[in-house]
């Protein structure tokens, strides 16, 4: 079953005033059916559901719930869904293997000066540097996503061997524990179990690994997208545009506004509130600029999370 937002989110009103264009008369919503982990990285789109923008622009956007963005995106390769949303890596090994995926708009942009995601070790480790690394065993999501890239990128640009590392598949949600259990040595947490790992005491931060992904310190770069079946969107392309173009407003006006969206998340996530209001945010992205997206290909292929490199453009629709 899809998260919801409580009624009283759903009537509130608002301190920004968006104009959307309205719907002619009493003209039908296009039902447009968006899959994905909703996590705090969704909020623009909750957002935007919130203050009805999309049903503004014609659309009907119906929430439904993924256990993982490579589901997602296998999900809306075979036509089940209209939208969905995932890891960037994920859409980048459908685009190589000519899968018709095509990103509508850009999600969750990486920003060093608020990192979600972090690589963690026990408090007691004797792991101190990349040269550590050697050996070690490092536990992701999924073997070939971008936390084993920024996590190989990182070893190799501060003296270490990522070729060295054992990498082993573990949930996110389990990673915590197998950490501190010592079944693995380094491990990867997003928010909120990032914050609720380093409360413990048994856990401590070793590095900012996603940061090597960028070309330079402190560049941005898109970890995650909203992508449509090539001939979905073909077919559709004013809902492609007015889904893009109301999902990068919203993250406008909630990239700033972190406090405003403390209540309705912890509705979608359940993540308790006061866990929320602590917590680094993500921030969305607020245009389609293959630019954001072209760090992670280059990465991508030096790693050979994918074959071979292609200009980011080549993604998105439209373009």
């Amino acid at each position: 079953m899809a998260p919801t937002i409580s009624r009283a989110w759903m009537l509130a009103g608002s301190a920004a005033v968006f104009a959307w264009p309205r719907a002619a008369g009493a003209q039908q919503l296009q039902k447009v059916r968006l899959i994905g982990v909703h996590g705090d990285d969704m909020t623009p789109v909750y957002y935007a559901l919130s203050k009805g923008m999309y049903q503004k622009v014609g659309l009907d956007i119906d929430m439904v719930a993924a256990s993982s963005g490579t589901a997602a995106t296998a999900a809306v390769v075979s036509g089940s869904y209209e939208l969905g949303k995932g890891s960037v890596i994920a859409s980048l090994l459908a685009h190589i293997r000519n899968l018709p995926l095509v990103f509508v708009a850009n999600g969750v942009v990486w920003d060093t000066k608020a990192p979600v995601s972090l690589i963690v070790v026990t408090a007691d480790s004797d792991i101190k540097t990349a040269r550590d690394l050697a050996g070690k065993t490092a536990s992701a999501a999924a073997l070939n996503d971008i936390v084993t890239l920024s996590v190989n990128a990182w070893t190799d640009k501060n003296g270490g061997d990522s070729s060295s590392i054992k990498w082993v598949e573990i949930p996110n949600s389990a990673e915590a524990e197998a950490l501190i259990s010592h079944r693995v040595d380094i491990c990867n947490l997003n928010e909120p179990q990032l914050t609720a790992a380093l409360a413990t005491g048994k856990v401590r931060v070793f590095a900012q690994c996603m940061d090597a992904i960028g070309y330079h310190p402190g560049d941005h770069f898109v970890v995650a997208a909203y992508f449509a079946q090539a001939e979905w969107a073909t077919k559709n392309p004013e809902a492609c545009r007015n889904f893009a173009r109301v999902t990068y407003e919203a993250a406008k006006y909630t990239n700033t506004h972190h406090a405003e969206t403390v209540e309705m998340m912890a509705d979608v996530t359940k993540i308790p509130v006061e866990t929320i209001r602590k917590i680094n945010r993500p921030p969305g992205a607020t245009s389609s600029d293959p630019a954001l997206l072209q760090p992670v290909i280059d990465a991508a292929v030096k790693y050979k999370n994918i074959p071979r490199a292609f200009p980011a453009k080549e993604m998105y629709f439209g373009a």
